[in-house]
């Protein structure tokens, strides 16, 4: 019996010196404080992950990244090392026919360019700025004009877009990809083969851009990625 007493003897020493603690002016206080600090520390970090991860997926609209404020678009990438135009690349043609006289209105985002620069080639839309994946190739004249292939190649995608319109998409050599949008009228179909120079449809105007004229938004893609049309287009300029 007297050591079953010993045995139980430190357990209610514990309970005295909690109670003791417990017991004093500052305990409580100080537990609070240190909850306290312990659950900030963990919202703290939550935000962050929270921020983390949504720079690294940013909104997107059709293949654009949507940037507001001075964010950096994610999305747009120029890779130089894959761009350059040699014996394996198609050189492609200006997508406007022959005798339309015609002008760049918007030019491409480059990520490498100033600020200035950048500025010009950024799309107001719904309160956010998009910067802009390819060129705009406006009439001089503002009326509408007839599109034609850049490169002979495959219709890969024809569609409606509620934002820019009708689209084509063609696929040629090395899986490099032009893309012709804001089109009012188009005249040929998915699995088409196109020859360069070929009239696919008619340029018009679309929700996306719709402070500008009649005209031709111009893509190129490579790997899926927006790159400066300017690299593959012949060196003649437009007329």
């Amino acid at each position: 019996m007297e050591d079953k007493r010993n045995q139980k003897q430190p357990v209610s020493m514990k309970k005295s010196t909690w109670r003791s603690i417990l017991g004093k002016k500052w305990a409580f206080p100080a537990i609070y404080i240190g909850t306290a600090a312990i659950i900030l520390a963990f919202v703290m970090w939550y935000q962050g992950s929270l921020i983390n991860q949504a720079t690294k997926t940013p909104q997107q609209i059709d293949n654009v990244t949507v940037v507001n404020g001075d964010n950096k678009p994610a999305t747009v990438h120029e890779k130089e090392e894959a761009v350059a135009v040699n014996n394996t690349t198609p050189t492609l043609a200006w997508p406007v026919a022959k005798e339309v006289m015609y002008e760049i209105g918007m030019g491409f985002f480059n990520e490498e360019a100033n600020a200035d620069e950048q500025a010009k080639s950024l799309v107001k839309f719904n309160d956010s700025f998009v910067p802009h994946t390819g060129i705009d190739l406006i009439s001089t004249n503002g009326k509408t004009f007839d599109v034609t292939a850049a490169g002979d190649g495959k219709v890969v995608k024809v569609y409606n877009d509620q934002l820019v319109g009708n689209l084509v998409e063609i696929e040629h050599p090395n899986k490099l990809v032009s893309v012709y949008q804001s089109l009012e009228k188009v005249t040929v179909k998915a699995n088409d083969e196109v020859k360069q120079g070929q009239t696919i449809g008619v340029a018009g105007r679309n929700v996306f851009e719709k402070d500008a004229k009649a005209h031709l938004h111009f893509e190129v893609r490579m790997d899926g990625s927006s790159v400066d049309p300017h690299k593959f287009l012949k060196e003649a300029q437009p007329q």
